[in-house]
């Protein structure tokens, strides 16, 4: 499996997927029509990224609203390559990277503006990549982890909170979330070890 999902993560969104999946049908369909790669689509989430951070001081309503669309293409994207016959191991990959690009974008952008600590900022972009780096490694192996706690749960609305209502928990939020996502690294790295170490078939 090439996600960065846990077991119970994937049992849960499995659902919520199929809602979603008719709910992007129309979009899939026109991109597709446009011949518009996944690869874009992912890409195209970097760019919002950045569109958030540059109004986050004067619009943080429309900035939370483009974050939230920046959710979405992530979400477009893996119908899209599903939809098109293009779906790869290179394309989840990629999607993997814009994700973390879009996100430490935006957690820098807070930390730029005063929102949120510096340090916690530069803990959590050294944080996310790590532990998504880690699911998906185990999942790769065939060593899922059962659970794992992710920032959408944590942070997210804290952001929401943030944007839309000025209220600001995002130190204790990214502070439970950096712990939370350590706590996961160190069980899939013991997950991992015995089964990267076993020999190639």
């Amino acid at each position: 499996m090439h996600d960065s999902y846990s077991a119970v993560e994937r049992k849960l969104l499995a659902p919520a997927r199929r809602v979603l999946l008719t709910i992007y049908a129309p979009v899939v369909r026109v991109l597709a029509a446009l011949h518009i790669s996944p690869n874009t689509v992912s890409l195209a989430q970097v760019i919002l990224g950045a569109v958030v951070v540059v109004l986050m001081p004067t619009q943080p309503r429309l900035a939370f609203t483009l974050f939230v669309a920046a959710l979405v293409l992530d979400g477009v994207d893996g119908a899209l390559a599903r939809a098109t016959n293009q779906a790869t191991p290179f394309g989840a990959l990629f999607d993997q990277y814009c994700d973390h690009i879009r996100e430490v974008t935006v957690v820098a952008g807070l930390a730029l503006y005063g929102a949120l600590n510096p340090f916690l900022a530069g803990l959590y972009g050294l944080t996310y990549p790590a532990f998504n780096l880690t699911l998906y490694l185990c999942n790769a192996y065939r060593v899922p982890l059962a659970f794992a706690l992710k920032s959408y749960l944590v942070v997210y609305p804290a952001l929401f909170g943030y944007l839309w209502f000025g209220a600001n928990v995002l130190d204790a939020a990214v502070t439970l979330s950096i712990a939370l996502m350590a706590l996961a690294v160190a069980f899939g790295l013991r997950r991992l070890q015995p089964a990267m170490n076993q020999p190639p078939l």
